[in-house]
């Protein structure tokens, strides 16, 4: 019985260690909120950082439509400097959990983090664990540090007109909703009041939110939303867009309950709006918001057919294929991207890996054609989901249309597209292999090589996540020591010898998976007659993927693995043929006993 217990707690042990929870993420938001502080600094801004009263009722979904809203301000940064766009992702179509935040949060970081360029106050900061955090204190934090984004952006809070603009997007989501019920007859807008202040329109919004209440109530919601008292001050029409946020995180909410998926643009009104249109647009939205009462019938369809399929992804690939021809026909080049073979048997997680490295190959050649680096994915260390594969790749494809759109070619991202072809019977390989076929497509993009400095970095990534990897199976320090320390030297490496001793570290991973009896797969690192720099990456990133697995298996946290910030410089295939020969050493320990702790 005793046996029994303690496998059930180590089985709960390794759930909550692997599962994110508010704390995990306000641990996080702190990273942020001194990176942002920083700024604040460097900027000359001396005012204190500003504070948000205590928030309640506040839930994942909430706090998601919280952490966008900071990625949005800094891709307004990115633009007011000059820096180019970043893709902003839209709201998921599921249930948001903490982990869901977690990893929006994580790229609000990682966005900030690419203007700071201080090493020394970057390898300061040490992730300081909170512990009894609940999604409001995590509102409340992100809402601050979104507050003081607005000092960066030489702004103070939302204007009106930008007010105006989220509400007109909540009314397209409410015409929506009437639709999926059959109704398209519309009542006139009601006429616009003078003289309506930031105060009326937060009092429109909660009797908005009542009418979202009554409609949850009604579609048997589980915690239908509570609506705030209207607070009895002067309000900002900052306060307004959030509470307009807040309420189209419900209409996603209900939305999903119906089992239907579709996104609207929020679009700013060139003219300037007054609180008088905020008001009217939300008093109409209140008018004609659907409560799904019990005289109609409901329609409806089941919520897991929003789920992502191979299917869905492919659909997406397929999409992005055809803009980057388009993008090669624009630049005007005439050479043909690499046929890369297909292989059957795939999980997702192959075809995420795979997604990461054409995403960092698109934030590469956007950076080539003159924005500002921008952040560069890593892929989570636990398993991956079909939904997370889509998303990767709907992310790819925000890249490529900004690219498409920077050189004057119009088009819409995929997200908003109501033509969309959905394929049937495709399988990971299948997606895995559009994807291969838009990484090298995008290799005839950049015309350029990886530089020995690029590729010593990701093998320095590698031989880390390998050093944990020891850490966490009890091997002796003294003898992770001993094989660093050896002295040999390597002369006049070139990519053909770090590529082939690639492929002997690529077989030994091959060799510890099967002892740790993870699934082998049929990944194989595709020969070429000619090795470039390129073919040394490309191999380097697939042997990486399989690190990963290792690292998973072992339920190591992503956290433990270090980060580096300076770019390597002065760096040879010498130096990139000794991270690799390093790696093999090292794995080699797993399999002598004498290597072992006690």
């Amino acid at each position: 019985m005793k046996r029994v217990l303690v496998l059930i707690f180590a089985v709960n042990a390794l759930f909550a260690y692997m599962v994110k929870t508010p704390s995990d993420v306000y641990s996080y938001a702190m990273l942020l909120k001194q990176k942002v502080k920083y700024l604040r600094e460097k900027a000359g801004i001396n005012k204190p950082f500003p504070n948000v009263p205590p928030q309640t009722n506040k839930y994942p979904r909430h706090v998601i439509q919280k952490a966008l809203e900071i990625l949005s301000k800094i891709n307004l940064y990115r633009v007011r400097h000059g820096y180019g766009s970043i893709f902003i992702p839209p709201y998921p179509a599921r249930e948001i959990t903490p982990s869901d935040v977690y990893e929006m949060v994580k790229r609000d970081d990682a966005e900030i983090t690419v203007f700071i360029k201080d090493i020394k106050f970057l390898k300061s900061l040490k992730l300081k664990k909170y512990k009894g955090k609940t999604p409001n204190d995590v509102y409340r934090l992100l809402w601050s540090i979104s507050l003081a984004m607005d000092d960066l952006l030489g702004i103070r809070g939302y204007t009106p007109t930008q007010v105006y603009g989220l509400a007109s997007k909540l009314l397209k989501i409410v015409e929506f909703l009437r639709q999926t019920q059959n109704i398209y007859v519309l009542p006139p807008m009601p006429p616009k009041l003078p003289n309506r202040h930031p105060n009326h329109a937060l009092y429109k919004s909660y009797e908005f939110l009542d009418k979202v209440r009554k409609a949850e109530i009604n579609l048997w919601i589980n915690n239908p939303t509570d609506v705030p008292k209207t607070p009895h001050k002067v309000i900002t029409p900052t306060e307004v867009y959030d509470s307009i946020q807040y309420n189209i995180a419900e209409l996603q909410r209900i939305k999903y309950r119906l089992g239907v998926e579709r996104y609207f643009k929020s679009e700013i009104p060139k003219e300037t709006k007054t609180p008088s249109d905020v008001v009217q647009i939300l008093s109409y939205a209140s008018e004609i918001m659907p409560l799904f009462d019990f005289k109609k019938t409901l329609i409806q369809y089941p919520p897991s057919s929003l789920a992502k399929t191979p299917n869905n992804v492919y659909a997406v690939t397929q999409v992005i294929l055809k803009k980057l021809n388009i993008l090669k026909n624009l630049k005007g080049i005439q050479a043909v991207p690499k046929n890369p073979p297909y292989i059957p048997g795939l999980k997702p997680i192959y075809a995420y890996q795979k997604a990461i490295e054409a995403t960092e190959k698109a934030i590469r050649l956007k950076t080539q054609m003159g924005f500002y680096p921008s952040q560069v994915p890593e892929a989570p260390l636990r398993k991956i989901t079909p939904n997370e594969v889509y998303e990767m790749v709907i992310r790819l494809d925000g890249i490529i249309t900004i690219l498409l759109n920077s050189m004057g070619y119009k088009t819409e991202e995929y997200i908003y597209m109501t033509d969309k072809k959905i394929p049937r019977g495709k399988t990971p390989s299948d997606v895995y292999f559009n994807l291969w076929k838009i990484s090298n497509t995008i290799d005839v993009l950049l015309a350029s090589e990886y530089t020995p400095n690029e590729t010593f970095l990701l093998s320095k990534k590698m031989k880390n996540k390998i050093l944990v990897l020891l850490k966490h199976m009890h091997i002796k320090k003294s003898a992770i020591q001993h094989t660093l320390q050896r002295s040999e030297t390597y002369i006049n490496k070139t990519p053909k010898d770090v590529f082939l001793l690639t492929e002997k570290l690529f077989s030994l991973i091959k060799k510890t998976q099967k002892r740790f009896n993870i699934e082998i797969s049929n990944i194989v690192i595709p020969q070429e007659k000619i090795i470039t720099p390129n073919t040394v990456y490309n191999a380097l990133r697939i042997t990486n993927a399989s690190i990963n697995e290792l690292l998973i298996k072992k339920n190591v946290n992503e956290e433990e693995i270090p980060k580096i910030y300076e770019i390597p410089k002065n760096k040879t295939p010498d130096d990139v043929y000794k991270n690799v020969e390093d790696m093999i050493e090292l794995l080699k320990l797993l399999f002598n006993e004498a290597d072992y702790e006690n």
